[in-house]
């Protein structure tokens, strides 16, 4: 795999996390939580094309140094984000007597989380690199 495409990536992601930070902190700067919400997502995207690649190339032969360490950093590069940042609706109140009552949508996660998942996620691509 690339050093520049992962190093990319992981400066993209520190990009985000930044501007996360600012959004959710700085009261002059919350216009861009939208910027650093969907700044993440689009992270998230380069990510999963980056280890779709990496496993590409796993199967055409290459072997990786470490390859059970590659494999964990490849798992948690696209999990932990899915995971910090995925939200369950919440549940309808069991003494609502409306039967047809349903979950409410959750709430986003808060911008200090998305920070962390950025620079969590930032660590995993280079320790990914650095394995190949």
């Amino acid at each position: 795999m690339s050093w520049t495409v992962a190093l990319v990536i992981a400066v993209l992601l520190l990009v985000v996390a930044v501007v996360a930070l600012l959004a959710g902190f700085v009261p002059a700067a919350g216009r861009l939580e939208p910027v650093a919400r969907w700044g993440m997502k689009g992270c998230q995207i380069a990510v999963l094309g980056y280890v779709i690649a990496d496993v590409i190339t796993l199967l055409q032969g290459h072997r990786a140094d470490e390859g059970m360490t590659h494999a964990g950093y490849a798992i948690a590069a696209v999990g932990v984000p899915v995971l910090l940042l995925t939200r369950q609706p919440v549940p309808p109140d069991p003494d609502d007597p409306d039967p047809e009552a349903k979950p409410r949508p959750a709430d986003p996660p808060h911008l200090a989380v998305v920070a962390v998942a950025a620079l969590a996620t930032a660590v995993l691509i280079v320790r990914l690199q650095q394995t190949w």
